[in-house]
């Protein structure tokens, strides 16, 4: 797992590369973390370099929400493709984590 980190204004987006698994989210935790302490508006996750994610890395996103929603920011993930995209949409996630709006009803 390789994440880049681009900061643009108010705007930080975390590009993943590779695959969120049992074994990579914590480092991917600990980036969301770090990216926080800067204060950012919003946080974005850029899916499109990874290659696999597993109920742990779809874990790790949830919380990553939530994480970034609690500092006070928008949160938002771009660009899954491939089996990732498949992953969210089974899951019914992608419409959730992919919207920085609040969904019907609260949060899930």
């Amino acid at each position: 797992m390789r994440i880049g980190r681009l900061d643009d204004g108010g705007v930080t987006r975390l590009t993943l590369h590779g695959e969120l698994d049992l074994d990579t989210g914590d480092l991917v935790e600990e980036q969301v973390t770090g990216a926080l302490r800067d204060r950012p508006e919003s946080l974005v996750l850029d899916l499109e370099g990874l290659t696999f994610c597993d109920s742990a890395g779809i874990d790790v996103l949830l919380l990553s929400r939530e994480a970034v929603r609690r500092a006070g920011a928008r949160f938002r993930v771009t660009r899954p493709r491939g089996i990732v995209l498949r992953s969210l949409e089974v899951t019914g996630l992608l419409e959730i984590l992919t919207s920085d709006r609040e969904p019907a009803g609260g949060r899930p």
